[in-house]
């Protein structure tokens, strides 16, 4: 198993202006950084993002539980995929959002990119780091988080975990109705208590009932018709809107 030193080898999809904003895109289970890459590169080349560098860190391999002992990419270890009731690899979770901050502090340092114009996501698994790192990250205020497909972790220990930070961090979270892993009623009601923890808003869109306004404050659910769990087209769209809002371009 990776330990706290390991720095996670990824791939890059390089600005096409001025570097002046970062996005970390995390993958899920059993997969790597280029299971990601069509859907980073789809948000990368609209305009809107021309200024964006994209980084897709890749886990390291490790046994799972859940997948009887397998040797796979994971960001930590599953015990059960039933997210009602089972215990969690805490001390995993912890060590992978350790492996991200390396990757965010190199982007401040050696890119001087301000934490502000950071913003780190991710697929399921890579969806729950990302999340669990923004809201107890206190060495940096994040631009943003986007969860795509996923779940809270620790989700009984928010107010106790969390930074400073988490009640201002934007938070873009994508769900299907048809979500085969992670019930879409589950996500709704534990997004909504997150938001609680948090003391922030939380919105709810399905596409029909609004103009797929943008806002940025607090959380923002996009519900997704027939998606199971996976990623679409039009979700792809809803968060590089989201992106675009969050991370301007800026003229330096």
């Amino acid at each position: 198993m990776a330990d706290d030193s390991f720095v996670p080898e990824c791939t890059i999809i390089e600005p096409r202006e001025q570097h002046t904003a970062t996005i970390i895109w995390l993958h899920g289970l059993g997969d790597a950084a280029h299971g990601m890459q069509p859907f980073a590169y789809y948000v990368s080349v609209k305009e809107s993002m021309a200024h964006v560098k994209f980084i897709l860190p890749s886990a390291p391999c490790m046994h799972v539980t859940v997948n009887h002992k397998r040797f796979m990419p994971s960001w930590f270890d599953y015990y059960s995929f039933d997210p009602l009731d089972r215990s969690e690899d805490e001390q995993g979770l912890y060590r992978s959002t350790g492996w991200i901050k390396s990757i965010i502090e190199k982007e401040i340092i050696d890119n001087v990119i301000p934490s502000e114009r950071i913003i780190v996501g991710g697929l399921s698994q890579g969806g729950a780091v990302s999340l669990l790192l923004g809201i107890t990250y206190k060495e940096h205020h994040l631009g943003g988080v986007f969860v795509l497909s996923s779940y809270v972790p620790l989700r009984g220990k928010v107010s106790e975990i969390m930074s400073p930070h988490a009640t201002t961090i934007p938070i873009f979270w994508g769900h299907g109705t048809a979500d085969e892993l992670y019930n879409h009623s589950f996500a709704v009601e534990t997004t909504k208590t997150l938001a609680n923890d948090l003391s922030v808003p939380f919105k709810f869109s399905d596409g029909k009932d609004e103009e797929k306004d943008s806002q940025t404050k607090g959380i923002g659910f996009h519900s997704y018709e027939g998606l199971e769990h996976w990623m679409k087209v039009s979700e792809l769209d809803d968060l590089a809107k989201w992106l675009n809002t969050l991370l301007p371009k800026v003229m330096n």
